[in-house]
C-alpha cells in the first residue's frame, strides 16, 4: 500500500532515536509535508518527544512508493 501525502494524518512510522528502531509517532495536528520542515512527534513505544525532519520522512516514503510500483 502506497503512502499518500494528500490525506490528513497525525502519525507516521519513522526511526526513534531512543528505541533505536522504527516506531509509530503521533502528532498533535495533521502533518503538512508541503509547508512544514519539521514537527515534534511522540513515540508510541517510549512516549518521548522527538523532532522529526519531515523532508527526510517524505523522501523515505517517496522512495518506498517508487520501489513498490
Amino acid at each position: 500500500m502506497a503512502f499518500t501525502f494528500d490525506e490528513d494524518i497525525d502519525y507516521i512510522f519513522t526511526f526513534c532515536k531512543i528505541c533505536w528502531d522504527y516506531k509509530k509517532f503521533l502528532f498533535d495536528n495533521p502533518i503538512s509535508f508541503e509547508t512544514q520542515s519539521s514537527s515534534v512527534g511522540i513515540c508510541v513505544n517510549c512516549n518521548k518527544q522527538q523532532n522529526i525532519n519531515l523532508y527526510e520522512v517524505k523522501d523515505y516514503y517517496l522512495n518506498l512508493n517508487n520501489n513498490n510500483n
